[in-house]
């Protein structure tokens, strides 16, 4: 079981959770309703968190085409971004797995940083008992960029994509309240989300891009995430995207 929080032993610690997990119960729609097949699944964690999420499976069944396992940001759940999934779906002929943290959707629990790991690695142990190390791509975008960089300092996938990512929350909150850089940041919040950390260990191929015009999580985040990242790498800054 989660522990519940407690507001008179961390003062921040209830507006840090509201700030950084906004997840959403009801969804907004399947796969079904972009034209991909799909079933549920519950990948159960190791602190025995049942899991909600999809499995798209490759249109043609070919076993040599890649599957995505998508990490989803801070908000919503995995409805919010159907029409991604049936570009993925359709341009890479792709499987997909796509879940909802704890918290989210229809998975049970509260969100947390340590939580939201353990759910990655629940969902990539799935993912593997379905299609080898080497045809699974990671896939984060926002915060769940941090969390698809932890997972894969810990696992062996094929490769690691991290759109829009985050570098660290303590950079977020020096750009969105330059003020309370002069509190000690791990007052204000007990998460880090240090993606740069992750990133800068092992030989997991990164692609990180981003759009320049990003105005919820600036570009210099993905810059920031590529300088401490180990070869191989490759960014992409899409000129106003």
């Amino acid at each position: 079981m989660e522990s519940r929080i407690n507001p008179l032993l961390h003062p921040f610690r209830l507006l840090e959770q509201k700030a950084l997990f906004v997840p959403e119960k009801s969804f907004r729609g399947t796969p079904q309703h972009v034209g991909l097949e799909y079933t549920d699944i519950h990948p159960v964690t190791a602190d025995r968190i049942r899991l909600h999420g999809w499995h798209m499976p490759h249109s043609n069944n070919e076993p040599r085409n890649p599957v995505w396992l998508i990490l989803h940001g801070n908000g919503g759940n995995i409805s919010v971004r159907l029409d991604q999934y049936k570009e993925i779906h359709r341009r890479y002929a792709a499987a997909i797995i796509a879940f909802d943290y704890r918290g989210y959707g229809q998975s049970e629990g509260q969100p947390s940083e340590t939580g939201l790991y353990a759910d990655a690695l629940a969902a990539y142990e799935y993912t593997r008992k379905l299609y080898p190390d080497e045809k699974i791509i990671v896939f984060g975008r926002s915060m769940g960029g941090a969390v698809a960089s932890q997972l894969a300092s810990v696992v062996a996938p094929a490769a690691l994509i991290l759109e829009a990512s985050i570098s660290s929350i303590p950079e977020i909150i020096k750009e969105r309240a330059p003020w309370l850089r002069y509190f000690p940041l791990g007052l204000i919040s007990s998460a880090s989300f240090k993606t740069t950390k992750y990133v800068s260990g092992g030989t997991v191929p990164k692609l990180i891009f981003h759009g320049d015009s990003d105005q919820t999580v600036s570009y210099r985040h993905s810059e920031r995430i590529f300088e401490a990242a180990s070869y191989p790498k490759q960014l992409e800054i899409i000129a106003n995207g």
